[in-house]
């Protein structure tokens, strides 16, 4: 199967969680935008989101992520998944 195949089958399509993540990114922007600048709102939401996936990973641990997504490489595409879709929607908020 090829990357994108996999992006889209496993990253978008069949991951229930991409479109809160979506929507977390959506209203995270805008309330940014009150606040912050576009691209300081780009730029913290991004890292908000990788340390949302970083702590994922620190408290689920390698065996943790195999045991609910089945192996590395689906948890991979998901969580791929998950940041493309929020920062998607911070792209679409903000126009930058």
């Amino acid at each position: 199967m090829s990357f994108f195949k996999k992006l889209l089958d496993w990253g978008f399509f069949g991951n229930t969680w991409c479109w809160f993540h979506q929507l977390g990114g959506a209203v995270g922007a805008r309330v940014g935008l009150v606040f912050f600048s576009p691209l300081e709102v780009l730029v913290g939401m991004f890292v908000l989101v990788m340390a949302w996936e970083t702590i994922e990973v620190i408290y689920e641990g390698i065996d943790g992520l195999i045991k609910i997504y089945g192996s590395l490489e689906r948890w991979f595409y998901d969580s791929l998944g998950d940041v493309l879709g929020a920062m998607i929607m911070v792209i679409l908020i903000t126009g930058v």
